[in-house]
């Protein structure tokens, strides 16, 4: 608005319009400066109003939003409980059956070392030899090579 001020008082300056005409144009000028700032006083207004209902709609759904999740949370709560529940005790389950099949399986490892060893040892009185544990879990040895001769004729 300041340009259009200037330009009005040059034309005075320069004769292109006389007094009352400046005058005339200024008054126009005040008149419209007054009519775009009851536009932007008005549009101020309006966008203040929306940005306050909005903040307003925004607030009712933050609040019905939290009171729906609030609620399934409570409904939530007793299943969450009782879920987690059957979760320990069947991992509880799983690990005891665990713990019984590794002592098992120890107790079968160490019955075939006994009978292994007793092999041995009993290879070990009849022939003073001992080799290691055969695949059958006896001791492979003379005893066995023994005993696959005896069976078997000799041959000449």
């Amino acid at each position: 608005m300041k340009q259009e001020r200037m330009k009005i008082l040059e034309l005075l300056d320069q004769g292109k319009i006389t007094a009352t005409e400046a005058a005339h144009l200024l008054e126009a000028l005040k008149a419209s400066d007054n009519q775009e700032r009851i536009w932007d006083d008005n549009a101020r207004k309006s966008i203040q109003e929306k940005v306050n209902k909005f903040s307003q709609n925004v607030e009712s759904v933050s609040k019905d939003v939290s009171d729906k999740l609030e609620s399934a949370f409570k409904d939530m709560e007793p299943r969450l409980r009782s879920v987690t529940k059957v979760v320990v005790e069947k991992t509880a389950n799983i690990v005891d059956d665990i713990s019984k099949s590794l002592n098992e399986t120890l107790k079968n490892l160490e019955e075939k070392r006994a009978k292994e060893e007793a092999c041995c040892e009993e290879i070990k009185e009849e022939t003073g030899c001992c080799e290691a544990p055969a695949s059958n879990g006896c001791c492979s040895g003379e005893k066995e090579e023994t005993a696959e001769t005896e069976d078997k004729p000799v041959e000449n």
